[in-house]
């Protein structure tokens, strides 16, 4: 029985291994037809608990235009294959929060992502990254790429 793919959710920071997720969800794309929708959300946070300095907002408006000059490569190489990208970039307090509320709100079929490997064995013990927290509460198919 194949599945009815309409939307991909590729969460995207610029590391290797969201360029990894990006190739796969591009070519899943492609196959299946589908929308490509890349989502990056920049934490939202103050330096100093709830005071939000100047400084802050600079470096969060240079996350957002580094960002922006990532994605149009993107959308790029969707272009070159034909297939619809949109992107959105979002502030967040809870990044696998953010990609999740997303997922739902555009109702996806899949998510795709894939883990940088960093942190010692007692961080990722004791911390659940990202990818992990956002496959425990998908609302849909997630597939982690290697």
């Amino acid at each position: 029985m194949k599945q009815d793919i309409k939307q991909i959710l590729l969460p995207y920071d610029g590391t290797k291994s969201s360029e990894r997720a990006f190739r796969y969800a591009l070519q899943l794309a492609k196959v299946h037809q589908a929308k490509l929708l890349t989502l990056t959300c920049i934490k939202d946070q103050a330096a100093f608990g709830f005071f939000k300095l100047e400084s802050d907002k600079r470096k969060m408006e240079k996350q957002k235009k580094n960002a922006e000059k990532r994605i149009e490569n993107l959308k790029k190489e969707a272009e070159k294959l034909e297939v619809p990208i949109k992107s959105k970039i979002v502030k967040c307090d809870v990044i696998s929060k953010g990609i999740v509320d997303y997922a739902k709100k555009q109702d996806v079929d899949i998510i795709t992502m894939s883990k940088t490997k960093h942190g010692t064995a007692a961080e990722k013990m004791y911390s659940e990254s990202t990818v992990d927290k956002v496959f425990d509460n998908a609302p849909c198919t997630f597939v982690h790429v290697k």
